[in-house]
């Protein structure tokens, strides 16, 4: 039976990360290890689990690190030949882990095995415990990435599907080894999509399981700091991760949809952070390129097989806007049909 680290990222968290490790602790899969990378918490995380949870693994980090640089720190310890890394927040059925193993045990082209995932019961939504958070992860060619399903409620009809993102996944140590943890340079935010783009570089695929089930506490943050560092990390990996040509192909789009990111920086007061991120990514200029020859290493496959999981539309997780609906999306949508083609 194949060893799993579970790694669990916790900042004060103290509340939920109690039920995501009863959670764990109740798998039917029994080669189980716990690491929790504790990111300098304030609320008595780290001495309720010395004194509740003494077997799992624990972290301590003397400061902030950021959601990826933290799961790095414990695949560097962890044992297992299976890792999964999840969100605090997340309250998995007992039989979630064995069914991401059985997926990624039944095919060796897939590289991530991606769980489905249900709002929690306390989430004040109607019928939150059977309405889907996400299955997979959507992204459109400008690197603008939406929960898949969100707010539909499960049917229990779903199947087995190919998706472009994981925010949440398993993968195998040889995955690990091939195209390395998560870029610490992502402080937070699009940390898990990076991730996923160097898995299907590489040549495998991400499957998201209907299976596989946790339930999330899930709270969209609509804070300024959030818009700041989803948007500049949305460029920066875009610019590391796709070929040249490409970038050209869809630049006219990116400047549609930095126009419209600046009109809502200017009416959300964040517009000063707007223009500091592009300052950022211009300075960190010399270092995606160097990002962009290591992952000529390992590619296996063109920006036209990545491209076909691509959406043409265009949506945001917690934001209806009708201009957005009727205007910038079939805008987008339509040049997405006129350059797919050509990359």
């Amino acid at each position: 039976m194949k060893k799993i680290s579970a790694i669990i990222v916790n900042w004060n968290g103290k509340d939920v990360l109690s039920e995501c490790l009863q959670s764990l602790l109740k798998q039917e899969y029994e080669n189980l290890e716990i690491w929790v990378s504790d990111n300098g918490s304030e609320d008595g995380s780290q001495a309720m689990l010395k004194e509740i949870y003494p077997s799992v693994h624990l972290l301590e980090n003397s400061e902030n690190l950021g959601f990826g640089s933290a799961v790095n720190r414990a695949l560097v310890k962890a044992a297992g030949d299976y890792f999964l890394f999840l969100n605090n927040d997340l309250e998995l059925k007992p039989d979630c882990v064995g069914h991401l193993v059985d997926l990624l045990e039944s095919d060796k082209r897939i590289g991530a095995a991606i769980p489905k995932i249900l709002y929690h019961r306390d989430v004040q939504v109607p019928d939150s415990s059977t309405m889907i958070n996400s299955f997979g992860v959507l992204v459109n060619y400008t690197g603008i990435a939406y929960p898949n399903l969100l707010g539909q409620q499960d049917k229990g009809e779903l199947s087995l599907t190919e998706t472009a993102c994981g925010g949440i996944f398993m993968f195998s140590r040889e995955v690990y080894e091939r195209v390395g943890g998560f870029d610490e340079d992502l402080f937070l935010y699009h940390e898990d999509h990076d991730l996923s783009w160097r898995i299907r570089l590489a040549g495998w695929k991400l499957m998201v399981t209907p299976k596989s089930v946790c339930h999330h506490h899930y709270s969209f943050n609509k804070g300024v700091h959030k818009f700041y560092r989803s948007e500049k990390n949305r460029l920066y990996i875009l610019f590391k991760n796709m070929e040249c040509k490409t970038l050209v192909l869809i630049f006219p789009a990116l400047v549609v949809i930095e126009l419209a990111q600046i009109v809502h920086a200017l009416t959300h007061g964040w517009l000063g952070l707007k223009v500091k991120s592009y300052f950022e990514i211009f300075g960190n200029f010399f270092q995606i390129a160097r990002k962009r020859r290591q992952i000529r290493f390992f590619r296996k496959v063109s920006d036209k097989e990545i491209s076909r999981l691509y959406q043409g539309t265009l949506a945001v997780s917690g934001m209806k806007n009708p201009l957005m609906d009727y205007v910038l999306s079939p805008l987008l949508n339509a040049y997405w049909k006129l350059i797919r083609s050509w990359i």
